[in-house]
């Protein structure tokens, strides 16, 4: 059986079942992908602006077809520039947000520690508690060396 074979019968026993086929994921452009967009479009542009910057010096060997091709440079390279830099933002902005979201739930998951304030008093108590309980220990250990 061939796999094509496979794939239409694997499709109609998912839709005998009663079941609804499952949705395809919307296939996400790599950032890598979207940086080599974007330097393209960098280069393309580059390449555009100096074919038609040549056509119009005079430069010799340079033609109105060049300059043609030049246009039809720029216009791509722009092109490729802004989508591959919109999708590189939007992803960024995506993890942000997900980043967010992410520590918003591990705050509400988390109980809030109160701050536990200690007046002047309780300080004082606390402190001379420890002054008395080194004398003890002082006088213990003078008593023991007896």
């Amino acid at each position: 059986m061939s796999e094509q074979d496979k794939m239409t019968e694997q499709e109609t026993e998912v839709t005998t079942s009663g079941e609804a086929p499952q949705e395809k994921k919307k296939q996400e452009v790599p950032t890598r992908s979207m940086i080599l967009m974007i330097l393209a479009g960098c280069y393309l542009l580059y390449t555009g602006y100096r074919l038609c910057k040549n056509v119009l010096d005079g430069v010799e060997g340079g033609s109105w077809g060049f300059f043609a091709a030049g246009a039809a440079f720029i216009v791509v390279g722009a092109v490729m520039l802004f989508v591959g830099g919109r999708n590189y933002l939007r992803r960024e902005k995506e993890k942000h947000a997900e980043q967010e979201a992410q520590a918003q739930i591990i705050r509400k998951t988390q109980p809030a520690e109160e701050k536990k304030t200690m007046s002047i008093a309780d300080r004082a108590r606390l402190a001379g508690g420890l002054d008395d309980s080194e004398e003890t220990e002082t006088q213990a250990d003078t008593e023991k060396e007896e």
